[in-house]
């Protein structure tokens, strides 16, 4: 039978308490991006036209038999962004340059995700949220719906032809 020696888990227990060492305190406070009253009515209206084409009848239509509808690509040089519509809402596929890393032979690195963005466009906090992250992708999409305004049609247009809205911005 296997015995532990005696005040051994007490000789853990202070070995792990000085690996911990104090704790680091974090800022609560979460940057908000600073927008004019301009910018801000240009990303709702951007939002609300995204969610109201998601919400139409013929896109549902479409994806009862389709898994998703690609409509928007965006990109710059250290970020690309594209949005689709799926069943559960706005879907966002995004790559992002990482740059290089000398602990890797000076290899390119990615990071690549998908995250579904409904809530941004749904809750009543959820432009708040969106201006708010930390995230450089959804910072990227937030400059570009405060940018520039997305005319409808132009979505439209593109999901007939099967095609995406295509942007391309500069690094800023």
């Amino acid at each position: 039978m296997v015995k532990a020696p005696e005040k051994f888990l007490d000789e853990y227990l202070s070995y792990e308490k000085k690996l911990k060492g104090k704790p680091v305190a974090k800022s609560s406070v979460t940057p908000v991006r600073k927008v004019t009253t301009e910018e801000l009515a240009r990303l709702k209206k951007n939002m609300q036209t995204l969610w109201g084409i998601y919400c139409t009848p013929e896109i549902k239509e479409i994806l009862a038999r389709k898994q998703e509808i690609r409509f928007f690509e965006i990109e710059n040089d250290k970020v690309r962004v594209s949005l689709k519509y799926v069943d559960k809402g706005i879907s966002m596929g995004y790559e992002e340059n990482m740059g290089f890393r000398k602990e890797l032979a000076g290899a390119q690195v990615y990071k690549q995700a998908e995250m579904n963005l409904s809530r941004y466009f749904t809750y009543v906090t959820g432009m708040e949220d969106l201006l708010k992250s930390t995230n450089e992708a959804l910072r990227f999409l937030v400059n570009v719906l405060t940018d520039k305004e997305i005319p409808e049609t132009d979505v439209w247009n593109a999901i007939s032809k099967g095609k995406q809205v295509q942007y391309s911005f500069p690094v800023i």
